[in-house]
């Protein structure tokens, strides 16, 4: 891989099982020792790297204001950033569709030309008594599909990702 490093598992150990361990080590830290800012870049930056996604971005509701703001990003220059987060203005854009509707999509085709082939949209979302509460959207792009083994992981940091952004949102 030219421009990647290739995670390779040590002898005995599942690529399922070393994610795990590392989303879980990167969260708990970031969770007991970050502020909420950092804690969403550990926590984006070890899914990223541990699924092996080209990029990725976590989004919440824009403070004083309609849509969605990104709050972390993995792997985009300042330029794509900036696109995305006026693209995810347009209620029809599947991250923002995402959010109104909380419902994971996996390895799907992008919208707009550019960029890795697939994209997946996690809703972060946390439950409260008997409620749901949307908190957000885990965004990422990445060329080979999304290994099923590895979704369960996906979610579990994701979550991890919710609870970081209700601990941010409640301080």
């Amino acid at each position: 891989m030219i421009g990647r490093l290739e995670r390779v598992a040590p002898q005995g150990v599942d690529m399922s099982d070393l994610a795990a361990r590392e989303i879980l080590i990167a969260g708990s830290r970031a969770l007991a020792h970050a502020g909420a800012g950092e804690s969403f870049q550990l926590l984006l930056g070890a899914i990223a790297e541990h699924l092996g996604v080209e990029s990725a971005v976590i989004l919440v509701p824009s403070e004083g204001r309609d849509g969605l703001e990104i709050v972390a990003s993995f792997g985009l220059q300042d330029a794509a950033v900036a696109g995305l987060a006026a693209a995810v203005g347009n209620p029809g854009h599947p991250i923002a569709r995402t959010f109104a509707k909380p419902v994971a999509s996996f390895d799907v085709l992008p919208t707009a030309p550019g960029g890795p082939a697939l994209r997946t949209h996690i809703p972060l979302v946390v439950t409260r008594g008997s409620s749901e509460i949307v908190l957000g959207v885990l965004a990422l792009a990445h060329e080979q599909s999304i290994d099923p083994a590895m979704r369960p992981i996906l979610q579990a940091g994701a979550d991890l990702v919710a609870v970081a952004i209700e601990r941010a949102v409640t301080a």
